[in-house]
């Protein structure tokens, strides 16, 4: 595809309302244009209609920006002069956000069961996104089973279409801001479920579940139904939706894997650190139908409510390097001053970023080589409880990192069989696929790490264990057997493994090897009485298994009725790496400092490395030794893209070399 070269991206963040005259009053389509020439842009998001409503052309059906009453086709001409200059275009509409037409049409609202807005209530609070909680009374929403709204974007779409010569269809906030209970839900849901919509329901509960289904597989229709649309037009517009929140937020904007597959390449802007965006990109790059996957970040520090304040060089420079690492597009989101005019010293660092990425660009080929998979449920982020999918896979995903072993993120969207060990944390029932995915993986000789008892059933089928009730104690303890005190760090029945969280009680398969057990403290949550005034220490040993060991097929199934992932201190890091890497070898390592993030690509004639400083603190490591398993001898080692010869050695089946210090980005090439 024409986008697969494109990896320097940029959007401009424009919800400006026109009430006031300033408002665009200043907006250039020439300096616009300049500024992203400057920056070495090859492909630019420009917003045709925004969260406002308000459209950037002259609309039949909505409401053009005020400013544009005098020069309507201002941001054609902008699409016209990048297309001129060689700089593809992409039109942003938002979905679902649309301000405008929330006023405008009452019967298009999202409801709340009390049947107000949440534009509009003067009590309710919003459901749990971060970037609208303080001002979540500016965005109305618009309900996607809504069919008169539906046809209302049919409209816009087809003026869009008419109106501009463009490259590709960007479409935002593909997700439920909240559940809707307007009539158009609650008689699908009644029609598909035979009864009224629980509102509120007990998390964990079949109501809970049932409620979030619906939701995923509404806005699953209502996101290929605009895909399939725009294809019924235009058959080779690129279409992509914004899957942020298939990585963001919680379960209940139920932004499911179907999103992505509406998409013809996967992408989202993310605000979280650096750990989290490795495994961002490394799920945007597994679940994305064609390459590159495009990974957003704000120019603004932190993120866009920082209005005026700019990431320094070095920081977007260090967010960059890691998308480099996973061969991603970046795309980099300016805001645009309410006037209508842009800093032009922005776009010189901006500038200064693409430079550095640009000559690396053409090695962003070749197949992602990795050992472990992190099976990611992107459907099992329960809102409220920290120790989620999402909490424990991007955890793990940390720990994984810092000792240099090579991961992937996978799910039910992938084929299982490459790995050599799958870690599956904290899956709820919404994961229909996994139990008889995983199962067979394991069958096939793998081996999986499962945490946590969300899915009962789940539990049983891979290893036996039968659910019983969870425990009232809150705080808990692991406490390992005898001949396995080693793989737990020296933790022992005497002083065993301290958890914050209650735990499933289980009653263990038949074939099932029990490693650890859980340990209660002395007295229960609920009493006044304590042993020791500061702690809850272990008192009451159990038989309740904690890790157990479980043969199935040719593979083997650990489980661990609590997420040691979840925990970040490096005790729960080294007992979690023990259990998964035990008598493993991986097929390439690296001795670096942990604040250094390795990566491989399996290519036709060798196999490509990128080195990225995944930290916030400092901007270099100094060298290490990389070493790899090839069947072949290499021809050739050399630091790219320079092409400098870097000596290796080559003993049995492992190549080792010696790379000098890194400085935000580094990579190396072994040719057969």
């Amino acid at each position: 595809m024409w986008y697969s070269n494109l990896f320097r991206r940029h959007l401009t963040d424009m919800h400006i309302e026109d009430w006031h005259s300033d408002f665009l009053s200043r907006f250039s389509p020439e300096s616009y244009v300049e500024n992203l020439e400057k920056a070495q842009v090859q492909y630019t998001m420009l917003p045709a209609q925004s969260h406002t409503g308000l459209c950037h052309y002259p609309t039949r059906t909505g409401n053009m920006h005020k400013a544009l009453t005098h020069r309507p086709n201002m941001f054609r001409e902008v699409v016209d002069l990048c297309r001129s200059k060689g700089i593809r275009v992409c039109l942003y509409y938002s979905l679902i956000y649309n301000t405008r037409e929330h006023d405008k049409h009452p019967q298009w609202r999202m409801l709340l069961p009390d049947g107000m807005s949440r534009r509009v209530s003067p009590t309710e609070q919003p459901e749990g996104l971060t970037f609208t909680s303080s001002r979540y009374r500016r965005y109305g929403f618009c309900c996607p089973n809504n069919p008169e709204y539906l046809d209302f974007l049919h409209c816009q779409i087809d003026e869009i279409l008419d109106f501009f010569d463009f490259d590709a269809f960007f479409f935002d906030m593909p997700f439920w801001a909240h559940t809707c209970y307007c009539p158009h839900c609650r008689e699908k849901y009644r029609e598909i479920y035979g009864t009224d919509m629980p509102v509120a329901p007990g998390e964990k509960t079949e109501a809970y579940y049932r409620l979030n289904q619906f939701k995923y597989d509404q806005m699953a229709a209502f996101i290929q139904g605009i895909t399939a649309y725009v294809k019924s037009k235009q058959p080779d517009m690129p279409v992509e939706h914004n899957f942020a929140q298939g990585i963001a937020g919680n379960s209940f904007a139920a932004c499911g894997e179907e999103v992505a597959a509406a998409s013809d390449f996967v992408g989202g802007d993310l605000y979280g650190d650096l750990i989290h965006h490795a495994f961002a990109c490394k799920f945007f790059r597994a679940i994305s139908r064609t390459q590159p996957f495009e990974q957003m970040l704000s120019r603004c520090k932190p993120a866009l409510q920082s209005h005026t304040l700019t990431k320094n060089l070095e920081e977007l420079k260090t967010a960059v390097s890691v998308t480099m690492a996973h061969h991603g597009a970046t795309l980099i989101i300016d805001a645009l001053d309410p006037k209508g005019t842009q800093d032009a010293r922005v776009y010189d660092l901006i500038g200064k970023v693409f430079a550095f990425q640009a000559p690396y660009e053409p090695y962003f080929t070749g197949t992602p080589v990795a050992d472990v998979g992190i099976y990611y449920g992107s459907r099992s982020r329960v809102r409220k409880d920290s120790y989620n999918s999402l909490v424990c896979c991007t955890n793990l995903g940390g720990t994984l990192t810092k000792a240099h072993i090579p991961y992937d993120v996978t799910g039910s969207f992938a084929s299982l069989e490459k790995y050599s060990v799958i870690a599956a944390p904290m899956l709820s029932p919404l994961e229909t696929k996994a139990s008889a995915q995983l199962a067979q993986y394991v069958r096939n000789g793998g081996t999986l790490y499962l945490s946590g008892c969300e899915d009962p059933l789940m539990v049983e089928a891979l290893t036996g264990h039968r659910f019983l009730r969870q425990t009232k104690e809150n705080k808990l303890y692991i406490a390992p057997a005898t001949e396995y005190e080693e793989s737990f760090g020296g933790f022992c029945a005497d002083y065993p493994l301290p958890f914050e969280g209650t735990a499933p009680v289980v009653k263990p398969g038949e074939n099932s090897t029990i490693l650890a057990t859980l340990t209660l403290p002395y007295t229960g949550p609920d009493e006044l009485r304590y042993a020791a005034i500061h702690s809850d220490p272990p008192g009451i040993p159990t038989e309740i298994p904690a890790v157990t060991q479980t043969p199935l097929g040719k593979g083997q199934v650990i489980w661990s009725a609590l997420p040691l992932e979840a925990i970040a201190h490096r005790e729960y890091r080294d007992i979690l790496l023990r259990l998964l890497t035990r008598d493993r070898h991986f097929r390439f390592g690296c001795d670096a400092v942990e604040t250094l993030e390795l990566t491989a690509y399996d290519q036709p004639d060798g196999l490509t490395f990128c080195a990225a400083v995944i930290s916030e603190e400092t901007t270099r490591v100094p060298g290490f030794e990389v070493w790899a398993s090839t069947a072949l001898a290499p021809k050739s080692v050399c630091l790219l893209p320079s092409g400098e010869s870097i000596p290796f050695v080559y003993d049995r089946g492992t190549v080792r070399f010696q790379v000098p210090a890194v400085d935000f980005f580094a990579m190396y090439r072994i040719a057969f």
